[in-house]
């Protein structure tokens, strides 16, 4: 976990520094005597966990918690002070923990393993590019498919988006010169099993759901630069050139629909 800790103190700060090392649950640990540059960081970078004192003479602990949860909202807060009577206010800020001040390793470690189940993990940045050709992004790293049919069935739920897309549709698009019969829908049936372990093994398998009839790709969880142009951004319009997921056929429908937004752009 990332963890910071703020109090005007430098002594302080030292102590919880000597206090966690080693822990294995901390991957990243940064110190800050001043509220304001904490929340600043906090704007730029992630952070699970923040051990905040609560009398501090620039910013008074409860105020820098509410500015941290405005920054973070799932940002995990846990005092740390010498005074008991702010107890009842800070969980009025969805602290987490309070720990009084002298503390040991054993109470700032039962703190961090709280924090590890209730804090969400931070949530992976995908994404997916449409134009001029089908690709995927997950944390700035392009994601391998294995199998050109697994792709293009993802493709086909990205193109079709909140609309959603139903076995018969998908069928049409991946093998359109096939019968819809029993052999064929198992064939799909597999497809989807095999895309659904792809993105499980990248750890985004929630992004696809399903109605029983209908799939879905769960758009607000990816960023896409059709979507973009679909709500009317006139970057992404400026910078669609005439392709559109060049490798499908199927996707010339969407293409005509693109070019006609560009032209009246």
């Amino acid at each position: 976990m990332n963890v910071i800790c703020v109090d005007d103190e430098k002594p302080a700060l030292d102590n919880f520094r000597l206090t966690v090392k080693n822990f294995s649950e901390i991957d990243s640990l940064n110190l800050f005597q001043r509220g304001k540059e904490a929340v600043e960081w906090v704007k730029g970078n992630h952070v699970d966990v923040a051990f905040l004192d609560m009398e501090m003479k620039e910013m008074h602990g409860l105020e820098l918690a509410k500015r941290m949860k405005k920054e973070a909202p799932d940002i995990c807060i846990i005092f740390i002070t010498a005074f008991d009577q702010y107890a009842l206010q800070a969980f009025r800020v969805d602290a987490i923990g309070y720990v009084l001040k002298p503390y040991t390793r054993q109470d700032i470690r039962k703190e961090l393993e709280k924090a590890m189940k209730i804090c969400p993990p931070p949530g992976k940045r995908i994404y997916i590019q449409t134009i001029p050709g089908f690709a995927v992004f997950i944390d700035g790293e392009r994601m391998l498919w294995g199998r050109a049919k697994v792709e293009e069935l993802f493709a086909v739920f990205v193109d079709r988006g909140s609309e959603g897309v139903t076995a018969g549709e998908a069928i049409s698009c991946l093998w359109p010169e096939r019968v819809a019969d029993d052999s064929t829908r198992s064939l799909y049936r597999m497809t989807y099993k095999r895309l659904l372990d792809t993105l499980k093994e990248k750890g985004i398998e929630d992004i696809i759901s399903s109605d029983g009839r209908k799939k879905y790709l769960l758009t607000e969880q990816v960023e896409c630069d059709l979507y973009s142009i679909l709500e009317g951004d006139r970057e992404a319009v400026k910078n669609y050139g005439g392709e559109y997921m060049r490798q499908y056929s199927w996707a010339e429908m969407r293409n005509a629909q693109l070019s006609n937004i560009k032209f009246a752009d």
